[in-house]
């Protein structure tokens, strides 16, 4: 390890969750487990896990009947160590951010944990050794990990500087002053991602599957089931991923299905200077053709 790199304070080690309210929880179980391939572990009439790998749960779903549409709530992020975990409360604390409990369905799950609420009100929820299971779910096909969420917020600075200044992300890339992929310790070109936009709302998250073919595999179950597809095949500049976006929002927010992510080697994660790239769809596609091709966003 680099001397620059032991003297780094560490951040979060890589997304686990997100906690989603939905009108329907019946109608959004069956939706993850079709158009997603999540496996179904808990549930009662209020809220369901369901899982992607051996990690104990990538979604929860809550019951809120009174809503029409989805809201994401919450996002969780494993810590590496009990050591990071005290020192990431003492960067909250110092920041002036208050220190939350965990939610309670969470506790049990995990050794250490507490959570924060980002300037836009998500809350952050970090721990160390998340609950796992012994083995994959036996579906064929089914994600391997739950790479990302992507933030649309009106408070895009004080956004970027809490996720890096205090939580310790480090930035990928930059797509001109509007869009920023950080990184956290797995070293996904980005664990999550920040957008410029007049409100806030989670845009998407980023699922990896096995392989291109199963990413076709849910573009084609989304097309048979009429789901809407968001925006089309796309070819990530900056993650390398190639990946498609489906969202009804009954069930929750964009859901892409990516095959490729980029992952950083450990020296990339510690030498990597974060690119400016122009707002030029072609910095976000490398198939768009021309710098006025936006149609397909």
């Amino acid at each position: 390890m680099t001397t620059e790199a032991a003297a780094r304070r560490r951040g979060p080690y890589g997304m686990e969750y997100a906690r989603i309210e939905v009108p329907d929880l019946a109608a959004s179980i069956e939706f993850l487990q079709y158009h997603v391939g999540l496996q179904l572990e808990q549930h009662d009439d209020e809220y369901a896990f369901l899982r992607a790998d051996i990690e104990h749960h990538s979604i929860e779903l809550v019951a809120a009947p009174q809503r029409e549409v989805s809201w994401t709530t919450a996002v969780g992020f494993s810590v590496e160590s009990d050591a990071v975990l005290d020192d990431l409360r003492e960067r909250v604390t110092a920041a002036g951010h208050e220190v939350l409990e965990l939610a309670d369905r969470v506790k049990g799950l995990v050794q250490r944990g507490f959570a924060v609420k980002d300037p836009n009100g998500l809350i952050v929820e970090l721990f160390t050794e998340f609950a796992e299971y012994a083995e994959p779910p036996l579906i064929e096909l089914r994600p391997l990990d739950l790479v990302h969420p992507f933030l649309a917020t009106e408070k895009y600075e004080e956004t970027l500087r809490f996720y890096t200044e205090v939580l310790g992300f480090l930035v990928s890339d930059y797509v001109g002053d509007v869009t920023a992929f950080l990184r956290s310790e797995d070293r996904y070109h980005h664990s999550l991602a920040i957008q410029r936009n007049k409100e806030f709302y989670v845009a998407h998250l980023c699922f990896m599957m096995k392989s291109f073919d199963h990413v076709m595999r849910g573009r084609a179950r989304a097309q048979y089931k009429q789901v809407p597809i968001a925006s089309d095949l796309v070819n990530h500049s900056a993650s390398t991923s190639i990946a498609f976006y489906m969202h009804d929002p009954v069930h929750g927010p964009r859901y892409e299905l990516c095959d490729r992510h980029r992952v950083f080697t450990p020296e990339e994660h510690e030498t990597h200077r974060a690119r400016r790239m122009s707002v030029d769809p072609r910095n976000i596609d490398v198939w768009r053709p021309a710098a006025d091709d936006w149609g397909r966003f």
